[in-house]
């Protein structure tokens, strides 16, 4: 579908929150990135514009001045471009400057640090420092609705892609923790992709208990032999789709990086990918942009190293 057929949806989700969620599906997107419209006026807050599509930032523009509001200010969860792009046009568009995290390397007007309040009109943003599926994320919470806005630290279907070198395995799980103690009390989280989930601690609990099983599971899987990213990828998650084993390849190499890093386990050699290898570890021919933000390989060559626990 042409960006001129496409058609953002438009759905009121409270008085203060409104989602535009952009025509750009994908396997990392979902159903697309949903930016938000946050306020009920006169001033509103546009939280991740998404990808630099025509249609969907005038979808934005016109949503809110059905709303009688004017966008005074674009702030942005982390620097993925499925959610960061659309911002410079849609600062052209409106003159709202744009707010991220203080080390985000896109262009922004308001550095942003952990705790920091952004207001417009009747409604308050609390920055919140998440890092881990990005070394720049940020989540916000809204006062007013008790609302958590968690970009890509957790969505509203299945889970999220945590892939070195710009993803870390050890700091997401932290962030998970620091929403689970800090902002569990929420009443609902609004993610940057899919549906809104309206029990918010179970969701955080989920997330981290999905974590922990999967690293229980790499830990299983090399007491049993496996030693290789190849290797372990091949035992534990045998029964997902081989297509998926790429994204699953970067997920065991960020729980690696984790456990090396602690001190658990330790690399013992060093080689070349064969062609088997180097289709699952450096996948060629992946011409969307946000697979390769996602899965970190725009940047990276990996090679197969051979992986032993340490033991005490």
């Amino acid at each position: 579908m042409s960006e001129e057929a496409a058609q953002s949806q438009i759905d009121k989700l409270s008085e203060r929150v409104t989602r535009v969620r952009a025509a750009n599906p994908g396997p990392m997107t979902l159903t697309g990135t949903n930016s938000y419209i946050i306020g009920a006026g006169p001033e509103v807050i546009v939280l991740d514009p998404g990808p630099d599509m025509a249609v969907h930032l005038e979808t934005i523009v016109a949503t809110a001045e059905k709303m009688d509001a004017r966008i005074s200010l674009i702030v942005i969860t982390h620097g993925h471009p499925d959610h960061f792009p659309g911002a410079a046009k849609l600062k052209e568009m409106t003159g709202a400057p744009v707010a991220a995290y203080y080390a985000a390397k896109f262009p922004h007007d308001l550095s942003l640090k952990d705790g920091q309040h952004l207001r417009a009109s009747d409604s308050k943003l609390i920055a919140i420092f998440t890092p881990g599926h990005a070394y720049d994320h940020l989540c916000y919470y809204l006062e007013e609705e008790d609302a958590l806005f968690t970009g890509d630290m957790i969505l509203g279907v299945g889970t999220v892609i945590v892939a070195p070198p710009k993803g870390n395995m050890a700091q997401y799980l932290r962030s998970l923790n620091i929403l689970e103690q800090d902002w569990g009390h929420a009443s609902v989280i609004y993610g940057g992709h899919g549906p809104e989930v309206n029990e918010p601690a179970s969701k955080i609990r989920e997330y981290i208990k999905h974590r922990q099983a999967r690293e229980k599971q790499l830990v299983a899987a090399m007491q049993g032999g496996a030693s290789t990213v190849p290797e372990i990828v091949a035992q534990i998650y045998q029964d997902v789709d081989k297509r998926l084993w790429p994204a699953a390849a970067r997920q065991v190499l960020a729980y690696l990086l984790m456990l090396e890093e602690q001190g658990r386990v330790k690399i013992l050699e060093e080689r070349a990918a064969n062609a088997e290898e180097q289709a699952l570890l450096n996948p060629e021919g992946v011409i969307d942009p946000v697979a390769a933000a996602e899965l970190g390989i725009e940047s990276t060559r990996e090679q197969v190293k051979k992986y032993e626990l340490v033991t005490s």
